[in-house]
């Protein structure tokens, strides 16, 4: 069991619930538990999917700097920029990364 080899995956963390999941849980068939602030807590082995590992995988392609939007979309199969921007998901600091990048010329704007 990888919980046992790592241990810190059997914590527990705040996340959120999938649209399945809520519905799962709405028809009673899923029962979360849920922390004083009404978060949803889950071991992290829980939380750790196939479409995270994607999703990861797509955000590190982009904050390499390595390849163009349009190469990432076919690798992601979103159809546009739109959606994949939304898809990747930065955080505030690596919007503010990428934007300092783009001004001290270490990036190129790609559109």
């Amino acid at each position: 069991d990888l919980s046992e080899s790592v241990p810190t995956l059997s914590v527990k963390v705040p996340t959120k619930l999938t649209m399945k999941q809520k519905e799962r849980e709405k028809s009673g068939e899923l029962t979360v538990e849920r922390n004083d602030k009404g978060e949803v807590m889950m071991p992290r082995y829980d939380c750790v999917t196939t479409h995270t590992a994607r999703r990861s995988g797509i955000t590190n392609m982009y904050l390499s700097h390595k390849f163009t939007i349009v190469q990432m979309m076919h690798v992601s199969g979103h159809k546009t920029q739109k959606t994949f921007m939304d898809y990747i998901k930065l955080s505030s600091d690596e919007i503010a990364d990428e934007i300092d990048a783009i001004v001290n010329g270490a990036k190129e704007e790609v559109f």
